[in-house]
């Protein structure tokens, strides 16, 4: 079952090969180590997953930060860096903002620096795409990522992560990531459902157009109520309101009105910028998108 899965998600990224992992966090702290090491930099995005930065961290080389979706910082601190070898590592869609790494520019710096890319599409996986690659393939970029991570436990709805790429980088993993060789491997019953659930991801392309029509419904109403929500690609919709005891006060109001919107706050998202984060699935309706902006609207009235 796990090698049947594996040869499915290399069909369905396009690649050579993939390599499961028993979560994303799993995949995003092994891979790093594997691949990079002291006299060696990493170039991350400040808002990428916390799991890529552990990675980051446990690989030993050197970590350089870059601002949030800033390319012409990316390209100043690629030039400057004398590293012998040289990783960008990047969230396609960053989980708690909704918006999306501007790939096609890191992909072309990585070219011109002679850099290897990291894409992590564990929200864009199922979503995005002709074919529900993701954000590189929506954006004609997935043969110039080196490195594809992506979740079974999003928008498959099943559970652990993979990694797809050239051979020689799954057979690099194989005996060098450690949370790949020394943990178990994914449940059988949970691959054969990720494999079920990428059947239905070729199959019925109605469900990511759905999805992505009501991420527009969902976009257009909280505009309209204020925030913003320009730079949102992906149907998860950061609802800012700064404090935190006022997140998970709307929070539980909304809980009592039907709808479940978990409360973000500090060390997750920096201080002051405490929020709901609000996701959506190709099972919601239109009645319940305009429903939670009528019961949001209510729930913030008194103190917006």
């Amino acid at each position: 079952m796990h090698g049947a899965l594996e040869r499915a998600l290399a069909t369905h990224a396009g690649t050579d090969a993939a390599l499961l992992f028993g979560s994303g966090y799993l995949a995003n702290a092994g891979i790093p180590p594997a691949l990079v090491g002291r006299d060696d930099a990493i170039f991350s995005d400040v808002l990428n997953h916390a799991s890529i930065v552990d990675g980051c961290l446990l690989s030993r080389a050197a970590l350089v930060r870059y601002r949030h979706c800033d390319v012409d910082e990316l390209a100043e601190l690629l030039a400057r860096s004398r590293a012998r070898r040289k990783l960008v590592v990047t969230d396609a869609i960053f989980s708690m903002d909704g918006d999306a790494a501007p790939l096609r520019e890191i992909a072309g710096l990585c070219d011109r620096h002679g850099a290897m890319l990291y894409v992590d599409e564990a929200h864009s996986e199922g979503v995005l795409g002709p074919r529900g690659g993701g954000l590189a393939e929506a954006l004609g970029v997935a043969d110039r990522v080196d490195v594809h991570m992506g979740t079974l436990g999003k928008a498959l709805g099943a559970a652990g992560a993979f990694v797809a790429g050239e051979r020689r980088l799954v057979d690099l993993l194989v005996t060098r990531a450690r949370t790949f060789v020394f943990t178990t491997a994914p449940a059988p019953a949970a691959s054969a459902a990720a494999l079920a659930a990428l059947a239905i991801v070729a199959a019925e392309p109605e469900r990511r157009t759905r999805v992505l029509a009501l991420t527009a419904r969902m976009k257009a109403g909280l505009a309209r109520l204020g925030f913003d929500v320009a730079r949102v690609a992906a149907p998860i919709f950061p609802v800012v309101l700064g404090d935190e005891a006022r997140a998970v006060d709307a929070s539980r109001a909304l809980r009592d009105r039907g709808f479940y919107v978990r409360a973000i706050r500090p060390p997750t998202v920096p201080r002051g910028t405490s929020r709901l984060r609000v996701a959506l699935t190709a099972g919601h309706t239109d009645a319940q998108v305009d429903a939670f902006l009528d019961a949001l609207e209510d729930v913030l009235r008194p103190s917006r």
